[in-house]
């Protein structure tokens, strides 16, 4: 979007300068001079394509960190709960341990495996998609 506004004030300043530092009659806004037009609609059309371009870049570099940190997240917590199965094994050899805190342990890593896959399945990455995906439902 600043491309396009970089382009329409380079359009609007190349005017200006014709109409002021080379004392043309008049302030023309599409010059009469087809050379001169076609420089113009050139150089717009570069910036606007250098712009759309850095854009473009910009929203892959943004999705592949935004990729990267899900999948160091994903890994750091797989890794946890993976270690908290030696808990739930302790507890299970316990005589002591109540069961109902074992079932609610279960529920717990069932909810927390279910929310990192969902976060795994965004596609569009935005701030409400990615609070939609790990609220508990």
């Amino acid at each position: 979007m600043s491309a396009i506004l970089i382009a329409a004030l380079f359009w609007l300043s190349d005017s200006a300068v014709h109409y002021f530092a080379y004392g043309e009659a008049e302030l023309e806004f599409i010059p009469s001079d087809v050379n001169e037009l076609w420089m113009r609609s050139l150089i717009v059309i570069l910036v606007v394509s250098f712009g759309a371009f850095a854009d473009y870049r910009k929203r892959i570099d943004n999705h592949d960190v935004y990729s990267a940190m899900l999948n160091a997240t994903h890994h750091i917590l797989r890794n946890f709960l993976q270690k908290m199965l030696l808990f739930r094994e302790e507890a299970e050899n316990s005589k002591d341990f109540d069961q109902n805190v074992l079932a609610a342990y279960d529920e717990m890593i069932r909810e927390t495996t279910a929310q990192i896959r969902n976060l795994e399945d965004i596609r569009e990455p935005s701030r409400e998609n990615i609070e939609d995906r790990y609220r508990p439902r």
